[in-house]
């Protein structure tokens, strides 16, 4: 390959006698493109070098720039004293109270019931609700660290904090702010607060069971009034002296005394009717009449003669046990002779007695129906009027009991109570600055600024240092 800047061989042969001049010139042209390629290499080793930082940099940027060290650790105390005069001091103030329930019993628990965790997470937000909060604010005098302008209760809201603590009672209360001893007066207030809506909502509460207990009452007694209504008009549909029952006693003795007459008289009817069919002397036999007349007649015979052995034939005694044994034998006889057409009249008036008192029976024992349906309709309307009316005393003794829970309730004797287990106090010194924390993040902060401000010196220097050696170089290949 051939280089413009070399001459030919041609050349070399017809100018022999001249070399060393040759010599001189190639000499020049490789000391430019060594030179250029020298100015290269620089160039990339200064662009590379602005990247490329090592132990040995670090350290001679720590010999070599200790004024720009120190300088930056003097602005970083000085920023963090500037830090601590400006930023206003906050101060932490707690309190914890205890929630329990008391009940008319006299006990104090909040079981699952109440709600559990649940419901103390509630409580919490109640406590620091607007509403709790803006009541706290109004009863303790106006923070001295807030301006005309500034709104008290927006301040408190994003000041105080209450947080359940996790499987306890307990509500943990908090103020984070420029005035200590306004955060104890605000939480006392907020704890009187909640105390006042506790009372409030449990008041509410019972007050609106007392309304439903007579409203209750209200629609019990309607309703026995109604119950009331239809049996009176029940009593009118079905006139009779006393109760239902009382009037099914009367009948049932009225249908009973009706069954006996109607028994004896088929009885007779149904004697009289053998006695027709039996005819003859058995026809006097079978009568129990003539058994009866034959009974007596054998006994009062058995007196005459008992008479006769001991007293004398005209003795008052004697002739009147005479008569009577004369007496009934012409009884006897008279029955005897009765006639067939006599026992057919009998037996017609026997039947058709039979019949009246049969169609009495009927009518009767219809009527008793009818009054069994009464007296069923009355037993359900008085056991459903028993049965309100014992609801209505029922709901009237908890009218009392809920009475006395609403008083009680307005006093604050009943219901959701708070106690506070930990009162506020104020704090030894503010949570937020720490002067120690703040000092050192500072000095750190400046030290590690003017660290790196040491390193960007450096390499400034450094620049320099490079483009003044590649420009010493250059020049005496120009020349």
């Amino acid at each position: 390959m051939s280089d413009l800047h070399l001459p030919s061989r041609g050349d070399e042969s017809d100018d022999g006698g001249e070399q060393p001049e040759v010599r001189l010139e190639l000499t020049r042209a490789g000391v430019q493109q060594v030179l250029s390629l020298y100015s290269q290499e620089q160039e990339s080793q200064r662009s590379g070098f602005a990247f490329t930082l090592g132990p040995d940099d670090f350290l001679e940027a720590i010999r070599e720039r200790r004024q720009t060290l120190l300088t930056g650790l003097v602005v970083g105390i000085g920023l963090a004293l500037v830090l601590l005069w400006w930023t206003t001091p906050l101060y932490p103030v707690t309190a914890q109270v205890v929630l329990e329930r008391h009940e008319i019993s006299g006990d104090s628990r909040i079981g699952a019931g109440s709600g559990g965790s649940a419901f103390i997470a509630t409580q919490a937000e109640i406590m620091q609700s607007p509403s709790v909060v803006s009541a706290a604010v109004a009863a303790v005098p106006r923070a001295a660290h807030l301006d005309p302008e500034d709104d008290a209760v927006a301040d408190a809201l994003e000041s105080v904090e209450a947080a359940p603590v996790s499987g306890t009672q307990v509500v943990a209360l908090g103020y984070l702010g420029p005035d200590a001893l306004y955060g104890v007066r605000l939480l006392d207030a907020i704890v009187v607060a909640y105390r006042d809506v506790l009372r409030t909502i449990e008041g509410q509460t019972q007050e609106q069971k007392l309304k439903a207990k007579r409203a209750e009452i209200g629609v019990l007694e309607a309703e026995a009034d109604a119950i009331q209504k239809e049996l009176d008009e029940l009593h009118e549909r079905h006139p009779t002296w006393g109760s239902a029952e009382e009037a099914v006693e009367a009948q049932a003795a009225v249908l009973r005394d009706q069954s006996t007459r109607l028994t004896e008289v088929r009885n007779e009817r149904i004697a009289l009717e053998n006695r027709l069919a039996t005819g003859g002397k058995r026809l006097a036999i079978l009568d129990p009449a003539t058994r009866v007349l034959q009974e007596r007649l054998w006994q009062a015979e058995a007196e005459l003669a008992r008479v006769q052995l001991t007293l004398r034939p005209r003795h008052p005694a004697v002739e009147a046990a005479q008569q009577e044994v004369e007496v009934l034998k012409r009884q006897l006889r008279a029955n005897s002779e009765a006639t067939p057409q006599a026992l057919e009249r009998d037996i017609a008036a026997a039947r058709g007695l039979e019949e009246e008192l049969a169609a009495v029976f009927e009518v009767e024992r219809q009527r008793m129906a009818e009054l069994e349906r009464y007296r069923q309709d009355e037993k359900a309307f008085l056991s459903d009027l028993d049965r309100i009316r014992g609801m209505i005393d029922a709901r009237r003794r908890e009218l009392l009991d809920q009475r006395l829970l609403t008083r009680m309730a307005e006093a604050g004797e009943v219901g959701i109570t708070a106690r506070l287990i930990e009162a506020p106090g104020l704090p030894e010194s503010p949570v937020w600055p720490r002067p120690r924390l703040i000092l050192a993040i500072g000095a750190v902060l400046g030290t590690m600024g003017g660290f790196v401000m040491a390193l960007v010196s450096l390499r400034r220097g450094r620049r320099v240092w490079v483009a003044s050696t590649a420009n010493a170089g250059e020049e005496p290949a120009r020349s």
